[in-house]
């Protein structure tokens, strides 16, 4: 995938050291010309942040300029700081961060814990997944992959003893990729559940029980996750049975 020059939304992607300010990654989506310098960029967010800590604003998580705006989130000691127009919902750049948080740990974890000193060409091939989740892209599915995964929510939905009453898949930055009888106002709250800080980062599944459905949504892959709608009359352990075995199904057919 290309860098996202057309992408004006997103400036720059930033991973640092919270307390020594050493640069780990950077991504810049400009011309090379008004590309953001990432070392003049991170002092001013280190500043910030010493600022914040002691002006009691720990929980400090967008900047808005004249015509930029700096979203960052911070996890097990590092920094991850986007520039983006004013224009992004807070909500959905927050989102996106903490999904890239989850992928560096989950791809670099070992090796962070592991060295004193981090060579920062490690991480160059971390561009595709920054790239994919800023520029609203997912790791594909084939055609073949989907139609198969389709047969699959099919008998999961169509079954009356599976408690299932629709199901879609959905990448890791919450756009839709393949559903069968989800009308809009479920796929709606799913999204809305799912992007409210619980989405899959630790879990293998989360159940939401409700007085009009049991939302069960399961992991696939690291990229991918499957939500259904269960009746709320059905047996929540039942449903999410039934909803494990359809993902041990569909991982046979989607690549992750």
């Amino acid at each position: 995938m290309s860098p996202l020059t057309e992408f004006k939304a997103v400036k720059a992607f930033f991973i640092f050291e919270k307390d020594q300010g050493t640069t780990l990654f950077t991504r810049s989506y400009e011309r090379s010309s008004t590309a953001p310098d990432a070392h003049l960029v991170v002092a001013f967010l280190t500043a910030m942040f010493s600022f914040a800590k002691t002006s009691s604003l720990s929980d400090l998580k967008v900047v808005d300029m004249t015509d930029i705006r700096f979203s960052f989130i911070e996890k097990n000691g590092l920094i991850f700081a986007v520039l983006v127009s004013p224009l992004v919902s807070p909500l959905d750049i927050q989102f996106k961060l903490s999904t890239i948080a989850s992928l560096f740990f989950s791809d670099y974890g070992n090796q962070l814990s592991s060295i004193d000193i981090v060579d920062t060409e490690m991480f160059s091939d971390f561009n595709d997944s920054v790239d994919e989740i800023f520029g609203g892209e997912t790791r594909q599915m084939l055609k073949s992959s989907k139609n198969a995964a389709l047969f699959y929510l099919k008998k999961l939905v169509s079954k009356e003893e599976t408690g299932a009453r629709g199901a879609m898949i959905l990448s890791f930055t919450g756009d839709i990729l393949l559903e069968y009888k989800m009308d809009q106002p479920r796929m709606a709250a799913a999204i809305r559940i799912l992007n409210v800080g619980t989405y899959m980062t630790n879990l293998r599944y989360l159940v939401v029980a409700s007085e009009s459905t049991n939302l069960v949504a399961y992991k696939i892959s690291e990229g991918l996750l499957l939500a259904v709608d269960g009746h709320p009359s059905f047996g929540l352990e039942d449903l999410v049975v039934n909803v494990s075995e359809t993902v041990k199904q569909i991982k046979e057919i989607i690549p992750h």
